[in-house]
């Protein structure tokens, strides 16, 4: 048995506004390794999505304990870029169990989950209900602005915040904040254990710092490139481009795309995944001729293997060829980097050619 059948009634669709389901733990638990079950499918933030639930994934000792759920797009789209949060609902119905992940859905069937969602023990201890437990999803899909885009029925019923919303107000308020981050002359106050949990980097200097130290000086980066880093490392999202700038005139003439590029050398410092990939989406979505060399240099020194294919699509177009081979710092790429002219030809070479 490979996969148990949608129809069997094992996993149901409890709310389908807020994208909650009810899942059988007892009738499945003695499923054989890799059987699974798959939700019907269902839509949210305007696509449509499945569920599968493992109750034993065979994938080595250390995670058989566990149970395992990953979330599959299937509708027909590319390059969905999400933030999805789970939550395991108690016996009285609230949201205790949080798990988050940050995925960028390339193509119909992709998929993004937890290997090790939760223990099996204390799913039975705190979350299962005569033989069942509840599991609710929020996915939040990201538009072609900074800013997300807007759930239209936000859960209601019970009232409750994400975590990141908490840390947020604690750094907008500048509450128990124990850090300062100098940049450029500019200071800007957080939380050492936020810093550490989200970067492998400031875990080092925050380690390496003495105790009574509570400086630390960032360097080559602007100001406004930290405030994007900072803001993201506590609420894994963008911020309003507006809210970079302290009603400064010059924000309505700032170059976006120039400092998405910024942005995505300062989360390859970092360590920053998930910002990373969010840059590398952007910069994809908005090529241009006048970016192409730029993008092609950041996403060969920063291994953006995603960026540095859409570069090379766009430039082997046979209307964008001589543009891109006549652009500034052309030349000069390919002599540093002469793998990527041969790795250029073959995009050439391999480009239907237009009607």
């Amino acid at each position: 048995m490979n996969q148990a059948s949608v129809a069997n009634g094992l996993i149901t669709v409890v709310n389908s506004d807020d994208c909650s389901f009810k899942i059988n733990y007892e009738e499945s638990r003695n499923f054989v390794n890799n059987s699974f079950l798959r939700s019907p499918i269902f839509m949210c933030s305007g696509y449509e999505w499945s569920l599968r639930y493992f109750p034993r994934e065979s994938q080595g000792l250390e995670t058989s304990e566990y149970i395992s759920l990953y979330l599959d797009l299937e509708s027909h789209a590319e390059n969905i870029s999400t933030s999805v949060t789970s939550y395991l609902l108690g016996k009285d119905m609230r949201p205790l169990q949080t798990r988050h992940v940050w995925s960028l859905f390339r193509c119909k069937g992709s998929s993004e989950g937890f290997r090790t969602f939760i223990k099996k023990s204390l799913l039975e201890s705190e979350f299962i209900r005569d033989g069942w437990f509840v599991l609710r999803c929020d996915i939040r899909v990201m538009n072609g602005e900074w800013e997300e885009t807007s759930l239209p029925d936000e859960i209601s019923a019970p009232p409750f915040r994400h975590l990141y919303e908490e840390l947020y107000e604690l750094l907008k308020r500048k509450e128990m904040t124990d850090v300062v981050i100098e940049v450029a002359g500019e200071s800007m106050e957080a939380h050492r254990l936020v810093l550490a949990a989200r970067s492998p980097l400031f875990k080092e200097l925050i380690t390496k710092a003495t105790p009574r130290s509570n400086c630390i000086k960032v360097n080559y980066v602007t100001p406004v490139v930290f405030k994007v880093v900072l803001h993201f490392m506590y609420t894994d999202a963008l911020p309003p481009v507006n809210k970079l700038f302290d009603g400064d005139s010059t924000e309505g003439n700032v170059d976006l795309y120039g400092l998405t590029q910024e942005v995505l050398v300062a989360a390859d410092e970092y360590k920053l995944h998930g910002l990373k990939i969010i840059c590398e989406e952007k910069l994809a979505k908005h090529l241009s001729m006048e970016t192409v060399v730029s993008s092609l240099d950041l996403a060969q020194h920063h291994n953006c293997q995603h960026l540095k294919k859409i570069c090379f699509e766009f430039a082997a177009k046979p209307e964008n060829i001589k543009a891109f081979m006549r652009s500034d710092g052309f030349v000069e790429l390919m002599k540093r980097c002469p793998t990527l002219l041969a790795q250029y030809v073959a995009h050439i070479t391999d480009f239907p050619p237009s009607q």
